[in-house]
């Protein structure tokens, strides 16, 4: 007796022997990994496909360790009255104040602060002009106070020569910058509450929890108390990211129900009975569950490509069960009873099953070799759930019939006529038919192989989800609540992080100043043009021009009291300097000027604590002392029409100390503060363009990957950075995984059939496959994306697995016994295949793009494997057959 007969016997001894306990340890085992399948999340961030060492994820867990979660939730509400949305949004408000998964809320802003300090904002040649205005109004009231004729004495109570008031000192030195109260349009017929929750909107069951609890907590304020025609809708990410994967939930259920019953039908239409269905389908299940819950405890979360893991293991581990049952079934109808049935299955199905699992696991194994996480966890856990489908099928199968053997007798059918052995024969004739078969396969996936150079791969990563089916009312609905809330700050940034306050203020001012660059100074920098469709902020209007003094009130040069020193000094500076301080152009200057250039077309916002605090304030200062005390000198001299204009503004003289970070109001600070309690060391900028999209992110990537400043480099991170690193890393990992798949492929047969000739031809079969999926490909203009990747190494495994089965059985059955092999074990992969499509068919029919992407491969490409196994290697195998009979072999 052989070894491997030995092992086959001594294992189907012990499932003869123990299987009610077999199925009990199978079944507890099964139940136990159910309840961890249920503790497996699902990270859809794409920072989860990298290795922890990556830039940029090293990048992001430090912007998550210091900031916490950068993504805001936000409560539209719609009303016809102002007041009434206001009440409801301060109600909705403090209760959220309350919520333990809230950092903080932002719903009023209190302007008191900017307005007390109003002219720190000022710029500092507009704060010059307004001295200058009260110095010529101050100097027209003495002159005509000093003017001998009464007639000028007399037009001292009359005229304002002052001529400010609050109105006209705010649109002439443009001041209107103050945050406005509330974030609101339409005269506050939309009212938004901006929150941020301790946890990223991809957290789905936190962002389920919170838009559940929040529905109920504003249900309870009764909205329709405050309005009968207010409403309020949950609005931003967290709504957005939950919508999408209750829909996403909602396909794949629904679609896997369909594709579950019908595969139920097909083992049972092919077995003939309802038996098969529980004795394939029950230790396939408890394998996936089991290898889900060893996947919850090597990982806790799979990423967005190894969470498809469930139906490739359903749909390889389907192949396991089907090609036992089926040939145990066989060999009951040849009167075999059920030891010798076991044993006689387990010492050759088995065998060449073993031969397609460990070929398979392995060839996920080599997955493991790849930065690109989205291959090696999915090689990890693949290969375990085809090694223990495997072993369920082996093993808990067989035990599983007998148990139910002793309930329910199995009356195995005989074999019809036609499927009875026949003779060895074999024809002398060439095989002209398997000679034309063979070359239509090969020549038709060498033309198909030759296509692969005109498959594209998508880049741009936010086309693989779901599409957009949004309304144009659901659209403009959105763009109302982002209108509010500042549509820039709606989107993730880019973020800065910083090691000091001065850090943070060098970063602001670097980033702020090439927002205010005009195209000319863009181009003296660098010495490049600048890139002409680069959007620039409008220019402000024009400030009027001073009314020309009265011909009386004219005075020779030589008359005018020269100005203070200082003065001269505070104008030269304001001359100099214009909208961008020199010392910070300087800085500009060390960036090579091609990545300047890249900064300045992508850049459209900058957000600090930085710009929340003024420039130049000791300057500034200087200027409004000198204003306020020519005011109090001179108070006496004004008309009741002058001092009643002060009246309204002169209360922003009263600043008399320059303001910082920590003098900001509360609901500034809040922001700002990071998850330390520390204020300010970060900066958050926003770019243009589709930031999915490979080619413009690794241009944000590479433009703002680190800041230079005088304190040293700033690393710069966004969400979007994982982008192009996830496409290199695919793009480098790709060839070496497939080389090493189709590598384990070869060894496997060598090492399974002693035979170059029998390896090639599995080779020769999985290789025209995959040419003929090629063809298609380019046929139909499909791309390769992060998903449908995933499928390559399962269409080389399933393409294996059936070419090892057919040869296997032909090598045991020899010569002469093609058809009764075909017959036999063709059926068998015909069965598993079908099953197997039909498994990743409910993927066909989901919003998900990329999820169609995965289920169209596979489902065309396991086609195609199933065409090449049964006409290729048939076909080989003739030819073989007529050569060693030619040879008198």
């Amino acid at each position: 007796m052989s070894e491997s007969s030995s092992r086959a016997t001594g294992l189907a001894g012990l499932v003869v022997r123990r299987p009610l306990a077999i199925v009990v340890v199978a079944l507890v085992l099964g139940v136990l990994g159910y309840f961890g399948t249920r503790r497996l999340g699902i990270d859809q961030e794409l920072r989860a496909l990298l290795p922890d060492d990556a830039p940029s994820v090293t990048r992001l867990d430090a912007v998550t360790e210091r900031l916490g979660n950068q993504s805001d939730l936000y409560v539209t509400i719609r009303g016809p009255s102002r007041e009434a949305n206001l009440a409801l949004g301060a109600a909705i408000a403090a209760d959220l104040e309350q919520r333990d998964d809230i950092r903080y809320v932002l719903f009023r802003r209190d302007p008191a602060f900017f307005r007390d300090n109003l002219l720190l904002y000022a710029g500092l040649q507009d704060l010059l002009d307004l001295r200058q205005k009260v110095i010529d109004a101050i100097q027209a009231r003495v002159r005509r106070e000093l003017s001998m004729f009464p007639e000028d004495q007399a037009a001292s109570g009359e005229g304002d020569d002052l001529g400010l008031d609050e109105k006209t000192l705010r649109e002439r030195y443009g001041l209107d910058r103050e945050p406005s109260e509330y974030f609101e349009r339409d005269e506050g017929r939309l009212v938004v509450v901006r929150a941020r929750p301790t946890r990223p909107n991809t957290d789905i069951s936190f962002a389920r929890g919170l838009s559940r609890n929040l529905k109920t907590a504003i249900d309870g304020l009764e909205p329709k108390r405050f309005h009968p025609d207010i409403e309020v809708t949950i609005d931003g990410s967290y709504a957005e990211h939950t919508a999408q994967a209750s829909s996403l939930e909602r396909d794949i259920i629904s679609g896997t129900a369909f594709a579950f019953g019908l595969l139920l039908l097909v083992v049972a239409v092919y077995f003939r009975g309802l038996r098969a269905v529980p004795l394939v389908l029950v230790p396939l299940l408890i394998a996936v569950v089991t290898t889900l819950a060893i996947g919850w405890a090597l990982y806790r979360e799979l990423n967005l490509v190894s969470a498809f893991i469930f139906a490739v293991t359903l749909g390889l581990g389907i192949d396991f069960g089907t090609h036992i049952l089926s040939r145990y079934r066989d060999e009951r109808r040849r009167g075999l009873d059920q030891f010798a049935a076991i044993r006689t299955t387990i010492a050759t199905t088995g065998v060449s099953t073993a031969g397609g699992a460990l070929s398979t696991a392995f060839a996920f194994l080599f997955l493991v070799m790849a930065e690109f996480r989205g291959f090696s966890q999915f090689g990890v856990i693949g290969s375990l759930g085809i090694m223990i489908a495997f072993v369920a099928a082996l093993v808990v199968l067989p035990a599983l019939v007998l148990v139910l053997d002793r309930i329910v007798p199995w009356r195995v059918p005989a074999p019809a006529a036609v499927q009875a052995p026949g003779a060895r024969v074999v024809s002398r004739e060439f095989p002209w038919l398997a000679l034309g078969t063979a070359l239509v396969c090969l020549v038709g996936g060498a033309l198909g192989a030759a296509q692969l150079p005109r498959i594209g791969f998508e880049y741009n990563l936010g086309k693989l989800g779901p599409p957009d089916r949004t309304s144009p009312e659901e659209q403009q609905r959105a763009n109302e609540y982002r209108d509010a809330v500042g549509r820039t700050q709606s989107t993730d940034p880019t973020i800065v992080l910083t090691e000091s306050l001065p850090q943070t203020e060098a970063v602001n001012r670097q980033l702020q100043a090439i927002l205010d660059l005009e195209p000319e100074q863009i181009a003296e920098l660098t010495g490049l043009p600048p890139y002409p469709d680069t959007p620039r902020k409008p220019k402000p209007e024009p400030k009027p021009a001073p009314a020309p003094k009265p011909a009386d009130e004219e005075e020779d040069e030589d008359d005018v009291e020269p100005d203070d020193p200082k003065f001269v000094r505070l104008a030269e500076l304001a001359r100099t300097r214009g909208t961008v301080d020199p010392a910070v152009l300087e800085q500009l200057k060390q960036y090579p000027p091609e990545r300047l250039r890249e900064m300045d077309d992508l850049l459209s916002s900058v957000l600090s604590i930085y710009s929340f605090v003024p420039e130049l304030q000791a300057e500034k200062l200087e200027i409004i002392r000198d204003i306020r005390t020519r005011i109090d000198n001179k108070r006496g001299s004004f008309s009741d029409a002058d001092l009643e204009k002060l009246k309204s503004w002169e209360r922003y003289l009263q600043v008399d100390r320059p303001v910082g970070a920590d003098d900001l109001p509360p609901w500034v600070k809040v922001q700002f503060t990071d998850m330390h309690g520390e204020l300010g060391r970060f900066v958050a900028c926003w770019q243009r363009g589709p930031k999915s999209e490979y080619a413009h992110a690794k241009r944000i990537h590479d433009a703002f990957d680190t800041i230079d400043t005088p304190l040293g480099p700033a690393p710069a991170v966004g969400s979007h950075f994982v982008v192009p690193e996830v496409v290199d890393a695919i793009r480098g990992d790709g060839p070496l995984v497939m080389c090493a798949v189709f590598g384990v492929l070869i060894v496997t047969a060598l090492v399974m059939f002693r035979s170059v000739g029998h390896a090639a031809i599995v080779l020769a079969t999985v290789g025209s496959a995959l040419g003929w999926l090629a063809a298609v490909f380019v046929a139909m203009g499909w791309t390769l994306n992060l998903f449908n990747l995933v499928a390559l190494p399962l269409l080389v495994g399933m393409g294996q697995d059936d070419s090892l089965h057919i040869i296997h059985r032909y090598r045991e059955e020899g010569l002469g016994r093609l058809a009764h092999t075909m017959r036999e074990t063709g059926g068998a992969v015909v069965l598993t295949t079908v099953t197997t499509v039909i498994g990743f068919s409910s993927m066909l029919f989901v919003d998900h793009v990329g999820l169609r992407s995965l289920g169209w491969t596979a489902v065309v490409g396991m086609t195609f494997c199933l065409v090449a196994s049964l006409t290729l290697v048939p076909a080989c195998l003739r030819l073989g057959e007529w050569l060693r009979v030619r040879r008198g072999e």
